[in-house]
């Protein structure tokens, strides 16, 4: 079974090809703002230097949040579309579940941690590889207070607030060198192998998780 996953939660693309439990494919492209025309061309890209067509992805996956919502909204599009076209299954799969899975064995305790803006930070606490504390977007200091224990920190937001994670945790928190800002394309395709073979439903339509709502500029009159 081939999986196609893509990522585009933050300001860049992570676009993978699973074959079962074997990476075939990953990259992961800082572009500034994910857009149509660079996901296309990153896909056929990939297929061509894994020697696959279209035709040959059996499922498509995508990161559906939380995360950029112009990022979400291309990257949605671009995966729903393929899916239709192909009548091919596509699974969403929660942004934080593809960045942390890899990771639940290495620390009891993992927040992954993306940038709102505006000072603030999407968040989540998984232990065990369940999430316990459901995603949403928090002031940092304020968040961090309501955690104890030994912890994993990851995500881009890491690299703006980890001197204030240290401050609060000291020796007890964790960090993966070198960081990982957001997941790979890879994590969202063996997510979403993991559905299907779990039996689980594909989505007719995916929904974005959106904790913000779109920030939309009025024109002046």
């Amino acid at each position: 079974m081939i999986c196609l996953g893509i990522d585009t939660s933050t300001f860049a693309i992570g676009l993978g090809i699973v074959r079962d439990n074997q990476t075939v494919y990953d990259v992961y492209c800082n572009t500034g703002n994910p857009s149509a025309d660079r996901i296309h061309t990153l896909i056929y890209g990939a297929l061509k230097e894994s020697g696959l067509s279209l035709g040959d992805i059996d499922l498509f996956a995508c990161a559906i949040g939380p995360g950029s919502f112009t990022g979400l909204r291309v990257g949605i599009a671009t995966v729903e579309g393929l899916s239709f076209s192909l009548s091919k299954p596509v699974y969403g799969i929660p942004t934080f579940d593809a960045l942390v899975w890899k990771f639940s064995d290495f620390c009891r305790q993992v927040v992954p941690m993306l940038d709102a803006k505006r000072g603030e930070i999407y968040t989540a606490v998984y232990k065990g590889g369940k999430q316990v504390f459901p995603a949403r977007a928090v002031e940092p200091s304020f968040f961090f207070n309501t955690i104890e224990g030994h912890t994993l920190f990851l995500g881009d937001g890491v690299r703006i607030y980890r001197d204030v994670i240290l401050d609060r945790f000291g020796d007890k928190a964790s960090f993966l060198n070198p960081n990982v800002d957001s997941p790979r394309g890879s994590d969202v395709a063996y997510l979403g192998i993991l559905s299907y073979k779990g039996g689980k439903p594909h989505d007719n339509r995916i929904e974005p998780i959106y904790i913000h709502p779109p920030r939309i500029r009025k024109k002046c009159s």
